[in-house]
């Protein structure tokens, strides 16, 4: 990418970062919830979030508080696809992933560059395939944080946290499975099983009232 592309996909993203802003202090519109969208749109997700870590790796002539807001607003972007897809609210989904520090929203970011990719048991190769903890090993490693494999070992390795305490990007684990938390009750990203694949998904009641969220930074 030239540095004209970059500046220009800059002052594109700042403008939405204002916008980004002014819905998280002012409020969305009224119509905060949508039909869910078809499982293609997975992928238009994780084309976005592959847009957003290249551009964020890119903005290396930026001061540190301009290449948060601009990566802000690239977040808040994609929290409102993800949100419609998953048919949740709009604007508490953003205003959860626009509150999450930066290694979280980095570690969900490139989570979320792997939709589609499939399970494959004690996989964890980048677009090629993924068990659960190796798709949380590799999120969290893109974030600068080294996660062990295991599903158990990671939950072990985190800090137990309420669910009201939980960031996105947080850790969400029951016996055998671990996915990552997206800041909004009982919706999560993961890869579940053979045959499946990383993606977008709410949790049933029945397993939402048991599972435990853990931090990897505390």
């Amino acid at each position: 990418m030239t540095t004209t592309h970059v500046y220009t996909h800059i002052r594109r993203y700042v403008c939405l970062g204002l916008v980004a802003a002014a819905f998280v202090m002012f409020g969305l519109p009224q119509q905060v919830s949508a039909k869910p969208m078809p499982q293609s749109q997975e992928r238009v997700i994780a084309q976005s979030a592959q847009e957003a870590v290249a551009l964020f790796d890119s903005f290396t002539e930026l001061s540190a508080a301009d290449r948060s807001d601009v990566f802000s607003a690239l977040v808040a972007d994609i929290a409102r696809q993800a949100a419609v897809f998953l048919g949740v609210d709009v604007r508490l989904t953003q205003q959860s992933w626009l509150r999450a520090d930066m290694a979280h929203k980095l570690a969900l970011m490139n989570d979320l560059t792997q939709l589609g990719v499939p399970y494959k048991i004690n996989a964890a190769t980048e677009n090629v395939a993924f068990d659960c903890s190796g798709l949380v090993a590799f999120a969290w490693g893109k974030a600068g944080v080294a996660l062990s494999r295991g599903s158990s070992a990671q939950f072990a390795s985190a800090t137990l946290v309420k669910v009201e305490e939980a960031q996105p990007g947080d850790l969400i684990w029951r016996p055998g499975h671990i996915s990552m938390y997206l800041g909004v009750p009982s919706a999560v990203l993961q890869t579940p099983y053979l045959g499946r694949s990383v993606e977008l998904q709410k949790m049933n009641d029945r397993i939402t009232s048991w599972v435990k969220y853990a931090n990897p930074l505390i």
